[in-house]
C-alpha cells in the first residue's frame, strides 16, 4: 500500500489510510499500519504527534504527566506549611497570589486526571466494509473474526466487555485463576460467557447466537436468562420481545464458514441464500421471477469476492445473475 516516504507529520496526515488508522475507521487500513508501525520503531515519534493532530489533540502530553502534577502538588504544600510557621499575617496580595496558585494547581491536577483516565481507557472501534473480514486478537488473549458490514467496540483498559452491531465469531480466553467473564452486547440481548467459541449476529432486526463449544448465558432485555449448550442455535428480537428461533445445529460448519471466507449452503433456497449475500455484500436483491426464489442450492461459495461468488452461484442453480448499479438481478437463463 506504501510506497512514499515518510518523514515528516505531514507525509503522514496526507494519507488517508493512516487517518483511517487513527480514526479506527477500517480494517484493512488498521492491520496495515499496526504491521507499518511494527517494522518501523524509529518513526513512533512522529506517529504518535500525527494521531494526536488527526485526532484533535494537540498539545503536549508530558506538560500533564502525573509527576509534573506530584511536583506542582509538593511545591504547594511546602508555601503552605511555610506560611503557617511563621503565623505572620500576609499581605493581601500575597494571599491573592496563593489562592489563584491553589486554583491553578486544582485545575492543572483536574485536568490531569481527567485527560489521563480519558486516554488510557478510550474506546477502540474495528469496523468493516462489504465484502472484508478483519480478525481482532483482544488484549486478554481473546480471538474475534470480524464479518463484513460490522463493528466491534471496546473500552482499551476492559476488552471483557465488548459492543458487536453486525456479525462476528468469538474464541473467547478463559481466566482460569480470575474465572472473569466475558461480555457480547448487542441491541437485543448480553451473551455472558467465561472461556468459549461462539457466533454471534445481530443482522435482521435480532440477534442470532449459535454456541460452538463451552456453555453460556444469554441475559434478554426483557429481562429473561437463558442457558445455551454446544449445538444451540437461538435467535431474539427485543422488538418483539420474544424468542424467534431455539433449535440445534448438528453441523456448525453452516453457521460459522463464513469466518474462512465462504457461506455453506445445505438445501437452502435460492431466496434465502441471496439474503446472506446481500448482508455480505450490500446488494439489492431482485428476482424477475418467483420460481427462482424456490431453486435448492447445496454446497459453499466464497464471500470475498463477488464476481467468483456470483459464477458459483449461477453454476449451482442454473440462474443468471447481472450487477446492475446496486442491483442483483436473478433471472432465469
Amino acid at each position: 500500500m506504501i510506497k512514499k516516504q515518510y518523514n515528516t507529520i505531514n507525509d503522514f496526515l496526507e494519507d488517508v489510510s493512516f487517518k483511517n488508522w487513527a480514526l479506527q475507521n477500517n480494517g484493512t487500513d488498521i492491520n496495515f499500519w499496526e504491521f507499518w508501525i511494527a517494522n518501523n520503531p524509529e518513526k513512533n515519534e512522529l506517529v504518535n504527534k500525527a494521531k494526536d493532530l488527526v485526532l484533535g489533540v494537540s498539545f503536549n502530553k508530558d506538560l500533564v504527566s502525573k509527576e509534573k502534577v506530584a511536583f506542582e502538588w509538593k511545591k504547594l504544600e511546602a508555601k503552605i506549611q511555610e506560611k503557617t510557621k511563621t503565623k505572620i499575617k500576609a499581605p493581601k496580595n500575597n494571599v491573592r497570589f496563593l489562592r489563584k496558585f491553589s486554583a491553578a494547581a486544582s485545575i492543572l491536577l483536574l485536568f490531569s486526571l481527567g485527560f489521563y483516565f480519558l486516554s488510557s481507557n478510550s474506546k477502540i472501534t474495528h469496523k468493516t466494509n462489504y465484502g472484508e473480514i478483519l480478525n481482532i486478537k483482544l488484549q486478554d488473549g481473546s480471538n474475534v473474526t470480524l464479518n463484513s458490514n460490522s463493528r466491534l467496540s471496546y473500552y482499551k483498559n476492559e476488552t471483557r466487555r465488548v459492543w458487536l452491531s453486525g456479525e462476528a465469531f468469538f474464541q473467547v480466553d478463559k481466566k482460569i485463576v480470575t474465572q472473569a467473564k466475558f461480555w457480547v452486547i448487542t441491541k437485543d440481548l448480553s451473551v455472558e460467557v467465561y472461556g468459549t467459541s461462539f457466533n454471534v449476529s445481530t443482522k435482521k432486526e435480532k440477534t442470532a447466537v449459535f454456541l460452538e463449544e463451552g456453555n453460556i448465558w444469554l441475559k434478554l432485555k426483557n429481562g429473561a436468562d437463558k442457558k445455551m449448550i454446544p449445538g444451540n442455535y437461538i435467535s431474539y428480537s427485543a422488538e418483539e420481545n420474544k424468542i424467534l428461533e431455539d433449535k440445534n445445529i448438528f453441523n456448525p460448519i453452516i453457521k460459522t464458514s463464513w469466518k474462512d471466507g465462504s457461506l455453506l449452503f445445505e438445501n437452502l433456497s435460492l431466496e434465502k441464500a441471496m439474503e446472506k449475500i446481500e448482508e455480505s455484500y450490500g446488494y439489492s436483491i431482485v428476482f424477475k421471477d418467483d420460481n427462482s426464489k424456490d431453486i435448492l442450492i447445496t454446497g459453499a461459495v466464497p464471500i470475498t469476492n463477488i464476481d467468483i461468488c456470483i459464477k458459483a452461484i449461477e453454476k449451482s442453480t442454473g440462474v443468471l445473475i447481472v450487477k446492475k448499479e446496486n442491483d442483483l438481478i436473478i433471472s432465469k437463463k
